[in-house]
């Protein structure tokens, strides 16, 4: 046995959120019209051939309570409608995914822990190298699992696996469906034959939950059961003996009841199909129905209905939803980012592209969550947000690094999502740019400081103003008293005459100080002695 498998194709999401939505509708849609379960199978595989090649799927169903027999009810291995049951204990890879209850991937089959050297011989023998399955559930209980087996050892991402755990469930309504119509379609079969042996057993037509009608080989309705009458508004009355084509909608529901009788007639009857029927009180419903033949009676046909008008309305509603959601997201003025749990982007809107400078289909498929943000930035916002009791973060600055390498400075609010089983399943982010508004609070700033030392210039030369003016009359009476100090004295005292006499002097120097004073314009603030400032006033400068 080698060691190990050198070509492994490796499955990249190549969805985005709204490919996801809108794979997942059509799905949805078509799922409505299975009647087999091959044709639940065909839905699966052909999903997945958009990103795997060379690969078998089965579906397997538990027979028991205990789960310890599981029946394939359809395989692309199996070409007929034959069924193999086998034992569970002999597949521990199923029984891991089921105790896991999630999605199980074993990308390469030789170095599964889970397989013994002869289960891996087995195997291996097929041409099989990896194995993906997928637990289904109906409600909470596990009823079986899609088995999936590779040719080749593939890589399927978390998203993917999770993305076609979502695919799967959605097929079991499906499956269940179709094991219950099989029940159903005895149980019609067997109250028919009761009905016509004894008209004590009418009740199991009659008080079926489904609408229940007789048609002949001449298109009149034979019999029709308290539902039917219930869902269409019509008495037996007027029922019984009418044709089929009664309260038929349109043309196109008409056209379809005509194939479906003409294939009645010939017995190449159709299980499923849809009309859109026009009650008694004038509104239009839109009914499934099943055709099913009677055993032993080639004059009448056994047709269940069911009013789905309410699943339909309810489809259309939330695909206008999603899609009026997609658009708001989309065009919102913050950048919107989600991403899984192994930082792969999920959800990449038009303002994340313009602030980070990159495409979305590039930013989804080729680039980590990481190589948005400085190093060991993202985890630190990971860190905030599990220490956070309610799980999120709002306003919380940070910097993000856009394609061109530029660090930009923004706020972030996020939270992280958890699935039902209460696990991370991937966070969301809003990121608003906050490069505009530290630039106008930087002008604010500057515009306020240049305000500032406007008003402070504007005290600075008042008050040299008010000095000056202030000054000057204190001054001129000292010079007035010593020039008569001067004149009283003449040559009596000569030494206090000369002390009067520089008196005069230094209030003259005085005086011309002042003048200049009053002339201040402006003020600069300059060191002096050490770490002291003062004021230096300046007269303003006029041209020679």
């Amino acid at each position: 046995m080698a060691d190990k498998i050198s070509d492994i194709q490796t499955i990249t999401d190549d969805l985005s959120a709204e490919d996801m939505l809108r794979e997942l509708s059509f799905i949805y849609r078509r799922i409505t019209g299975v009647a087999t379960y091959k044709d639940v199978l065909s839905i699966f595989s052909e999903s997945l051939k958009k990103r795997l090649s060379l690969f078998e799927v089965s579906i397997m169903m538990f027979t028991d309570e205990k789960k310890d027999r599981i029946e394939v009810i359809a395989s692309s291995e199996i070409s007929d409608d034959r069924t193999v049951v086998v034992e569970s204990d002999k597949y521990p890879e199923i029984l891991a995914a089921i105790r896991k209850k999630e999605a199980l991937i074993i990308e390469d089959v030789i170095n599964s822990p889970l397989l013994d050297n002869t289960q891996k011989e087995i195997v291996l023998k097929k041409d099989i190298h990896s194995i993906f399955i997928v637990p289904i559930f109906d409600i909470s209980d596990t009823m079986g699992v899609i088995f999936i087996k590779a040719r080749k050892a593939i890589k399927l991402s978390p998203f993917l696996q999770r993305y076609y755990f979502i695919q799967a469930n959605m097929l079991a309504s499906a499956i269940l469906n179709i094991a219950k119509m099989k029940v159903l379609e005895e149980s019609m079969k067997e109250a028919y034959e009761l009905f016509t042996m004894n008209k004590e057993y009418e009740f199991l037509f009659n008080n079926a939950l489904e609408g229940m009608i007789l048609v002949d080989r001449d298109g009149r309705v034979r019999n029709a059961n308290k539902t039917f009458l219930k869902l269409t508004g019509y008495s037996r009355e007027e029922i019984i003996g009418s044709h089929y084509s009664i309260g038929l909608a349109d043309s196109s529901s008409r056209q379809a009841a005509d194939t479906i009788f003409q294939k009645y007639l010939n017995r190449d009857f159709v299980n499923k199909f849809e009309l859109n029927v026009k009650v008694k009180n004038g509104s239009t419903k839109n009914f499934s129905l099943r055709a099913t033949p009677l055993p032993g009676r080639q004059d009448v046909s056994l047709i269940s209905v069911r009013d789905i008008t309410e699943e339909k309305l309810l489809s259309r509603e939330l695909l206008k939803t999603t899609d009026l959601l997609l658009k708001t997201i989309s065009s919102s003025p913050d950048s919107i980012i989600a991403v899984d749990t192994s930082g792969k982007l999920l959800f990449f809107n038009e303002e994340a592209a313009r602030l980070f400078g990159y495409s979305r289909e590039e930013a989804i498929h080729h680039i980590h969550v990481t190589q948005l943000y400085p190093e060991n930035v993202a985890k630190e916002v990971m860190r905030t947000l599990r220490l956070s009791p309610t799980k999120h973060i709002r306003n919380y600055p940070v910097e993000v690094r856009a394609r061109s390498g530029e660090l930009i400075p923004v706020t972030l609010s996020g939270a992280i999502v958890y699935n039902e089983k209460s696990e991370e399943q991937m966070t969301v982010g809003y990121l608003r740019d906050e490069r505009e508004k530290i630039r106008m609070e930087k002008s604010l700033d500057e515009a306020l400081s240049k305000l500032i030392d406007a008003e402070k210039n504007d005290a600075m030369t008042s008050l040299a103003g008010a000095a000056a003016h202030n000054l000057n009359q204190p001054l001129s009476a000292i010079q007035g008293y010593s020039e008569l100090l001067v004149n009283k004295l003449h040559d009596r005292d000569p030494v206090t005459t000369d002390y009067a006499s520089k008196i005069i002097s230094e209030v003259e120097k005085m005086s011309d100080i002042i003048k200049q004073i009053s002339k201040i314009t402006r003020f600069e603030i300059k060191p002096y002695a050490g770490r002291n400032r003062i004021v230096q006033l300046m007269e303003k400068k006029t041209k020679p």
